[in-house]
C-alpha cells in the first residue's frame, strides 16, 4: 500500500492500517530507541509514546517527503523528550574528562556490530545522545544544540569526548 494511501485509511479510523503503519516502521524504530536507552523497557516506552504522537499528528503529515522519515523525527524527539525530562542531560553533561586515546586502526575490521553497540550503550547518557544525533542521525551541531538544549560549544565537547569514550574501549 502507497504512503498516502496509507495515511487516508489511518485517518478515517482503519484499524488494519493503523496495525500495518505501526508494524512497518517500529522494529526498526525500536532499534533507534534502543541507541538512547540502556534498558528495553524505557526504548519500549520512547517508542510506544513516539507512535502516539505520530497518530495524533498524523493528519500534520503533508505528503510531500517520505512518511518514514517523518516518523523517524517525531520518535527521535520523543527519545530526547524523555530524556530531558528524566534530567539525564542536565545531569550527565557535564566536564567528565577522558583521556585522548591513538589506536590501531585494524581494530575495527576486527569489531562485531553487537560490540560496537554495546559500547555505544555504555557511554555515559550526554555522550550518547549527541553521539546518536550528530553520528549516527545525521544532525548538525547547531540541530543537536537546539534539541537538546545545550550550546553548540557543548555539543560539539560532548561529541569529542563520546569519541574519546568510544576510542578508548577499542
Amino acid at each position: 500500500m502507497q504512503e498516502a494511501e496509507l495515511v487516508k485509511k489511518c485517518l478515517s479510523g482503519d484499524q488494519k492500517a493503523c496495525k500495518e503503519l505501526y508494524l512497518g516502521y517500529a522494529p526498526g524504530l525500536l532499534s533507534l530507541c534502543h541507541r538512547y536507552f540502556n534498558h528495553t523497557a524505557e526504548a519500549e516506552d520512547a517508542l510506544q509514546e513516539g507512535f502516539i504522537k505520530v497518530f495524533q499528528s498524523l493528519e500534520t503529515w503533508k505528503g510531500t517527503g517520505f512518511l518514514g522519515a517523518w516518523i523517524r523525527r517525531i520518535v527521535v524527539n520523543t527519545c530526547i523528550s524523555r530524556l530531558q525530562s528524566q534530567y539525564y542531560l542536565s545531569t550527565q553533561l557535564g566536564e567528565e574528562y577522558i583521556p585522548e586515546v591513538h589506536n590501531d586502526p585494524d581494530i575495527f575490521n576486527q569489531l562485531q556490530y553487537d560490540e560496537l553497540e554495546k559500547i555505544i550503550k555504555d557511554m555515559p547518557v550526554g555522550y550518547r545522545t549527541v553521539f546518536n544525533l550528530c553520528i549516527i542521525e545525521g544532525y548538525s551541531y547547531e540541530e543537536v544544540s537546539n534539541m537538546i538544549q545545550i550550546k553548540e560549544g557543548t555539543c560539539r565537547s560532548q561529541l569529542h569526548k563520546a569519541k574519546n569514550y568510544l576510542a578508548k574501549r577499542l
